[in-house]
């Protein structure tokens, strides 16, 4: 279900005298531009010093989570995790389809530089009084890669792309919690098998990994805060590890590669407020990548820590205004609902947009669009 935040209801503000509202908005901005302030803090000690480490998640599909899987989450810094309403939920948190109430959908596509592209699909909806079930698939791929021999000679150009797919459950224990799994796969395709036929080469260009296991929980306290815990990419290992072989040629000519995931451990909290009679969120996410392939490590050289945050503000009636960093990225973005009523129902859709500046590499990426909505 499209719902707005959690916040004091309009009756009970317009119950206020204005000396009341006042107070209460300047006590809310008080609070809120403290817990801001702590986010971002939070996010730049997380993102400090890790430059080295990230190499090492560059050697597994992890490119799908920093590009991000919704356009509303990515203007606010990529987090999700601790919103019942972020999009699609089998990814963010499987535990936000417990606060389903209709058939859900999301429709995400973005154009970035060097020729990237990406998208996601999203479908879920509600099973009952108390359970939640979703869908959803993420998208990406390059339009324009060169394929080069050992001798440094272009062959041509080949289009990789790399999907994933969620299947998430969810289930909701009392009125305010939720716990979820989900389940996922990916496929990928390197698209360059054709380029080494002549030299007698089998190259597989298709690879899907084993299914990896996802587990949320989400925890709405009150009004203003929410909280939740999500760790990702365990396996079905005695290391709980999702690894497995990438065979490259179907004749055993190139050698075969690794491909895996790290564990993650991702927290996440949200909170709502009013900043002169306006509804304001922030959010922060702070991530735990384990790099060592085992159990559980507790050396830090095996670990890599980094953050999100994000703040947004109703500036309009339906109309939303978004900033966000996740990591040394930054993001602006906006939004806009629509109410169509038909046959005595309201279809409620939105339309986001979001732009991502990439500091590290000075990227400029202006073409993220996304829409969502429900059915009643």
């Amino acid at each position: 279900m499209f719902r707005r935040d959690i916040s004091m209801p309009t009756s009970s503000w317009r119950g206020m005298s204005s000396s009341k509202r006042s107070v209460g908005d300047q006590t809310g901005s008080i609070h809120f531009i403290l817990a801001f302030v702590t986010l971002l803090l939070l996010s730049s000690i997380a993102s400090a010093g890790v430059v080295e480490k990230k190499a090492a998640l560059g050697g597994f599909d992890g490119f799908v989570e920093r590009m991000g899987a919704g356009t509303r989450e990515l203007g606010r810094g990529n987090t999700g995790s601790a919103d019942t309403s972020a999009m699609p939920g089998a990814y963010w948190n499987p535990a936000i389809l417990g606060f389903r109430q209709n058939l859900n959908y999301t429709l995400n596509g973005e154009k970035r530089d060097l020729d990237r592209t990406g998208g996601s699909l999203g479908i879920e909806s509600s099973v009952g009084k108390r359970m939640g079930i979703g869908f959803a698939m993420l998208y990406r791929g390059d339009m324009d890669f060169k394929v080069i021999d050992d001798d440094d000679q272009t062959l041509g150009t080949a289009t990789p792309f790399f999907s994933m797919m969620y299947l998430g459950f969810s289930y909701r224990a009392t009125r305010r919690d939720a716990f979820g799994i989900s389940l996922s796969m990916s496929y990928d395709n390197m698209d360059i098998a054709e380029y080494y036929e002549d030299e007698n080469i089998e190259l597989n260009d298709g690879y899907t990994s084993p299914v990896s296991l996802n587990i949320g929980w989400l925890r709405q306290w009150n009004e203003k805060w929410s909280t939740s815990v999500v760790i990702r990419n365990l396996s079905f290992s005695k290391n709980l590890s999702s690894r497995w072989t990438k065979t490259v040629s179907s004749d055993n000519s190139v050698p075969s590669t690794e491909g895996v995931r790290p564990k993650v451990l991702q927290v996440g909290a949200g909170y709502r407020s009013k900043v002169m009679g306006k509804p304001v969120y922030a959010w922060m996410e702070a991530l735990d990548y384990q790099l060592a392939d085992t159990l559980l490590v507790f050396d830090t050289h095996w670990h890599l820590w980094t953050a999100r945050v994000g703040f947004e503000c109703e500036i309009i009636t339906d109309g939303t205004v978004r900033v966000g960093m996740d990591d040394q990225d930054y993001m602006v973005g906006l939004g806009y609902k629509f109410r169509i009523p038909i046959a005595k129902k309201k279809y409620l859709f939105d339309v986001n947009y979001a732009l991502t500046y990439e500091s590290e590499a000075g990227l400029w990426n202006p073409l993220s669009f996304g829409l969502r909505g429900y059915i009643p």
